[in-house]
C-alpha cells in the first residue's frame, strides 16, 4: 500500500480554512503545519513507504514531558498487571 493508509489526513489537516483574525488561531494554524508534518510522517510509516524522522515530527508537536508521562502511565500499567499476575501463582 502506498502513502494512503489514512486517506491522507495529513493533507486535509495541513488545508483546513478558516479565518485568521486572533493570534491564537494564527498560532494554531501554525502548529497544525507540525501536525499535518507528523501525521505525514506517521502516515507514510504506516503505509511502509517510510519517514525517517517521525519520533522528531510527533515530538514537535508535543509539550514537554508529554512522550515521558506516556511512558510512565504504560509502565504502572505494566506494573499492576504483573503485580496482579505474582499474586496468582504464589
Amino acid at each position: 500500500m502506498s502513502g494512503g493508509s489514512m486517506d491522507y489526513l495529513c493533507y486535509k489537516v495541513e488545508e483546513a480554512s478558516f479565518a485568521l483574525i486572533t493570534p491564537e488561531r494564527k498560532a494554531f494554524k501554525k502548529h497544525l503545519h507540525l501536525i499535518s508534518k507528523a501525521l505525514k510522517a506517521i502516515e507514510w510509516n504506516d503505509s511502509f513507504d517510510g519517514a525517517n524522522d517521525e519520533e522528531e515530527l510527533i515530538r514537535k508537536c508535543l509539550g514537554e514531558g508529554v512522550v515521558l508521562d506516556a511512558c510512565v502511565e504504560d509502565a504502572l500499567r505494566a506494573l499492576r498487571e504483573l503485580t496482579a499476575e505474582l499474586r496468582k501463582v504464589t
